[in-house]
């Protein structure tokens, strides 16, 4: 079986085991047969923390009336049968055809086989070969390019800090979905999820490029967050940008949205957050690595629930 048979087993196989714990049928027998299968190869635990997390692919079909029992059918159902799942699927940008799932450019495929990946609750340090030093936050993949004329590195997803060795002769560029950013200097942090990006200039002019030909000179110590719509406004760099690399999560009157985002790389399935209560501040220090532990906190502190269906499926509501 070629590499790009397996690839399309993997993902139909998670696909089908993420539609069954939705459907409501699953039975205890079930769950525990999907934990096993789950943790068998870290390329089964990434995909299925992508499909929970990232594409929505099973929030899209429900929303627009399509019922798991109904996904599971079309699952096993001829490929004419599978086009009620198809148009479903296409509003998450995933393409279900001949039973697997087809990525998109830079899409989970891409995520499974980049240079360098970290998975759910995993950091990773590395020096590059021209000397410079790449961190990555948990659930991150870029790939590496390095040739006699330039350095760059390939954001396919997640977070990244960059502590850059000078080369003068060779530019150092960071590509995401939506930007390229060229760097002068020597630190900097660059974010990509879900389509949203965040750049951080800790040392040195950034020079960042976006989708539709805008353009910015970003002086150091400030940011910007940027995504299909442009750039954001530049603000001055938070210093609790880069406390994820030694484990922490910093707040100062932040938004519960954004904690949400900061803690979904460090958990295990679905974390949905009601919008009602997506607004409330919160300030604080806590450790990334027990998010359970940091949910229960904000629960104590804010006048917010948090409803555990499953290990795998938390929501957070107003009290």
């Amino acid at each position: 079986m070629n590499s790009e048979s397996n690839h399309d087993r993997l993902i139909d196989d998670a696909t089908r085991w993420a539609v069954l714990l939705r459907s409501g049928q699953a039975t205890d027998a079930d769950r525990l047969a999907y934990q096993q299968w789950r943790s068998q190869d870290p390329r089964h635990e990434l995909l299925c923390s992508q499909l929970e997390n990232r594409l929505g692919v099973f929030q899209v079909p429900i929303a627009q009336g399509i019922s798991g029992e109904l996904l599971q059918r079309a699952l096993s159902a001829p490929s004419s049968r599978r086009k009620v799942l198809q148009r479903a699927l296409l509003g998450a940008g995933v393409i279900l055809g001949g039973g697997a799932l087809v990525s998109q450019r830079d899409g989970p495929l891409a995520e499974l086989t980049a240079d360098v990946r970290t998975g759910t609750g995993q950091r990773q340090t590395l020096m590059l070969a021209d000397g410079s030093e790449l961190r990555l936050n948990a659930q991150s993949a870029a790939n590496i390019d390095f040739d006699q004329q330039r350095r760059a590195l390939r954001l396919l997803e997640g977070e990244v800090l960059l502590s850059l060795a000078s080369d003068r002769d060779r530019p150092f560029f960071i590509h995401t979905r939506q930007a390229r950013v060229r760097a002068y200097g020597q630190r900097l942090l660059v974010r990509e999820r879900e389509g949203l990006g965040h750049v951080a200039a800790l040392s040195g002019t950034l020079e960042i490029d976006g989708l539709n030909g805008e353009h910015l000179l970003l002086q150091a110590g400030h940011e910007v967050a940027f995504g299909a719509f442009g750039f954001g406004p530049v603000s001055l760099s938070r210093g609790s940008t880069t406390a994820w690399v030694d484990g922490l999560l910093e707040l100062r009157d932040t938004p519960l949205s954004e904690v949400v985002e900061a803690l979904r790389p460090y958990r295990r399935g679905v974390l949905r957050l009601d919008p009602a209560i997506s607004g409330l501040r919160v300030s604080g220090l806590f450790r990334l690595d027990n998010p359970e532990q940091i949910l229960d906190t904000l629960a104590r502190t804010l006048p917010i629930r948090v409803s555990r269906r499953t290990d795998l499926w938390v929501t957070l509501s107003a009290a």
